[in-house]
C-alpha cells in the first residue's frame, strides 16, 4: 500500500476500493491503474483539450448528434432568459414560452431540465405535465404539484442566468425501467473510434436508488459491470472501502445480476458511433439509455471518472493497452 502511495500516486482509499488486498493479483495488475493526473494527460493525448468542450457543452453536443442522426432523446429548446429558443425557432425565454411550447406539442406529457454545462446530475429536473384548464406541473421525484411560473423562477432560477436544454423525457425500456423505475438507468460505456477501427473498452450499468431521478454513482446509484461479448450483467457494487457486492437492487431487492441488456451490441455500435461524430476525438464514456425501440445516447464524457476501472476490475494500462501509455 505504501510503495503504491509513494511511487504511484494510489492512496490507500484507492486499495481497498479496488480490492487491491487479493492474494490472487499480480504486482503488474496493481501498478496498471493510473491516478487522476496521470489518467487526465493520457485522455489529452487521445481527446485534444481545443475540442473537448465541444462534447462538454449539451448544446453543441445535441446539435451533432443529432445532425449526424444519432439517436438522442427528442430535443424541444434552450430555455434561457436571455438567449432561449424553441426547436421551432420561437422565444423561450420565461414561463410564458415555455407554457406556448407545451401547448404547441400536446403530445409530450414528461420533460426534463439539464444544465447546459452540468455534471454528475447536477440541477437535472424532471416533471409531468398536467393538461388541466391550466398547464401546471408535478415533480417526477415527490409528486408535489407546481404551477410553471414558480417552478421556473424557484426550482430552474432562470433569472439567476441558468441555462437549460429541455428534452423530451425518454421511456425507457421496461426491463431496465424493472430494475428502478424513478430513474433513467443507463449504461456505461467507454468506446474508442480511430479513423476506420471503434472499439469497446469496457461498460457497466448505472441503477438509481428508490425515489431518485438519476443513476449517476456519484450521488449513490449501484454500478453493475457488463460482460463485453454477451451483454450479461454482473454483480453489482458501491465504490466504497466496504468492497461490497451484491445481485439484487440494494432497496427493492429486485433481481439485476445474471440478466441481460437488451440491444447491446446495437447500445455498443452506437456509442462507437457517438464518439465518431465529434472532430479529432478518440474517446469517451458514453452514457447510452435503452428505449423500447432501441439505444439512444444520452451525452458523452470525454473525461469520464476513471474509476470505473475499478468496476471493470481492469488496470488502465490494460484497457488501453491499444495505445502508446509510456
Amino acid at each position: 500500500m505504501l510503495v503504491l502511495r509513494l511511487a504511484y500516486g494510489l492512496g490507500p482509499r484507492h486499495y481497498h476500493v479496488a480490492r487491491h488486498w487479493r492474494r490472487e493479483l499480480a504486482w503488474e495488475f496493481k501498478t496498471g491503474f493510473w491516478n487522476y493526473p496521470k489518467f487526465r494527460r493520457f485522455l489529452n493525448t487521445l481527446n485534444p483539450p481545443a475540442y473537448q468542450k465541444i462534447s462538454q457543452s449539451k448544446l453543441s453536443e445535441k446539435a451533432v448528434l443529432e445532425l449526424l442522426k444519432i439517436p438522442t432523446p427528442r430535443f424541444l429548446g434552450r430555455f434561457h432568459a436571455h438567449l432561449g429558443v424553441a426547436e421551432t425557432g420561437a422565444r423561450l425565454i420565461n414561463s410564458t414560452d415555455l407554457t406556448e411550447l407545451l401547448h404547441s406539442h400536446p403530445e409530450v406529457d414528461r420533460l426534463c431540465f439539464k444544465l447546459v454545462e452540468g455534471y454528475g446530475g447536477e440541477g437535472f429536473r424532471a416533471v409531468k405535465v398536467i393538461r388541466e384548464k391550466t398547464l401546471t406541473f408535478s415533480l417526477l421525484d415527490t409528486g408535489q404539484a407546481v404551477e410553471i411560473p414558480r417552478f421556473v423562477d424557484e426550482f430552474l432560477q432562470l433569472t439567476a442566468g441558468a441555462d437549460y436544454v429541455i428534452e423530451e423525457y425518454l421511456q425507457q425500456h421496461p426491463k431496465l425501467a424493472s430494475f428502478n423505475a424513478s430513474s433513467v438507468n443507463s449504461l456505461r460505456i467507454w468506446a474508442v473510434s480511430t479513423g476506420n477501427n471503434g472499439a469497446l473498452l469496457g461498460a457497466f450499468l448505472r441503477v438509481g436508488r428508490y425515489g431518485s431521478l438519476v443513476d449517476n454513482t456519484s450521488q449513490g446509484a449501484l454500478a453493475f459491470p457488463i460482460d463485453m461479448e454477451s451483454g450479461e450483467i454482473g454483480r453489482g457494487l458501491i465504490l466504497n472501502i466496504w468492497n461490497e457486492t451484491f445481485e439484487c437492487h440494494k432497496d427493492s431487492g429486485v433481481k439485476i445480476t445474471g440478466e441481460s441488456v437488451p440491444y447491446w451490441s446495437e447500445a455498443v455500435d452506437l456509442a462507437i458511433r457517438a464518439v465518431a461524430a465529434f472532430p479529432h476525438l478518440q474517446f469517451a464514456g458514453v452514457d447510452v439509455a435503452i428505449a423500447a425501440e432501441g439505444p439512444v445516447v444520452i451525452e458523452l464524457n470525454v473525461e469520464p471518472d476513471p474509476t470505473a476501472s475499478i468496476v471493470f476490475d481492469r488496470p488502465h494500462r490494460e484497457i488501453f493497452s491499444q495505445f502508446d501509455t509510456t
